[in-house]
């Protein structure tokens, strides 16, 4: 999806102001009207407020009752629907999806429970601890031929969560960004075909 900047978006000092790996996300989703799109760890909610305008019928969840607020928030601002859910990953989610999308939180420190901004970026002790539970659930969520849009870092036990995707996923990197201290990646998911898991 493309950027507008003509959408509101409000970002408090409680939620993670987006940044690069936000919108390296919002690039590389790809929506159409009438998909159904949930997007897991929305923070402000500017990758879920872009695919309502997109049409796609979405559903945004966030551990942090800070972002959860914000992006109820951002959506009336924007007249735009979303179903706004503050859930620990798939917690409370129901239903299957056309797309779901995710920019983990994937650096290696454990969340504090003092400060909810941590979450938006605390992905365990090797960093990698909440995308390979993501992946463990994604999978039960997804409709026949969906798809999942994944962020993950350099820093973050990037092989690890490859080889923990190639029991059920067909992973293609999307698109890359460079920086000095690391590279950030997109990765789009399938679900393994039969033909697929037969082959291994």
């Amino acid at each position: 999806m493309k950027y507008d900047p003509s959408l509101e978006t409000d970002v408090p000092s409680e939620v993670y102001n987006p940044s690069d790996d936000s919108f390296l996300l919002l690039k590389v989703v790809e929506v159409h009207p009438g998909e159904s799109f949930l997007e897991i760890g929305c923070g402000s909610g500017l990758t879920s407020a872009h695919a309502a305008k997109a049409g796609a019928r979405v559903t945004a969840t966030d551990i942090s009752p800070h972002a959860v607020e914000v992006t109820r928030r951002n959506a009336a601002k924007n007249d735009l629907r979303i179903t706004v859910l503050e859930s620990d990953l798939f917690e409370k989610v129901v239903g299957n999806f056309d797309i779901i999308a995710f920019n983990a939180p994937y650096l290696p420190e454990e969340r504090s429970t003092t400060s909810w901004i941590e979450s938006a970026w605390a992905g365990g002790k090797s960093g990698n601890e909440v995308i390979i539970r993501f992946l463990g659930e994604a999978w039960k969520h997804l409709t026949p031929g969906g798809r999942i849009y994944l962020i993950i870092s350099s820093l973050g036990g990037i092989t690890s969560i490859l080889k923990a995707a190639k029991e059920k996923y067909v992973a293609e990197l999307v698109e890359e960004k460079r920086m000095f201290f690391e590279s950030i990646f997109a990765y789009r998911l399938a679900l393994k075909t039969i033909s697929e898991n037969d082959s291994e």
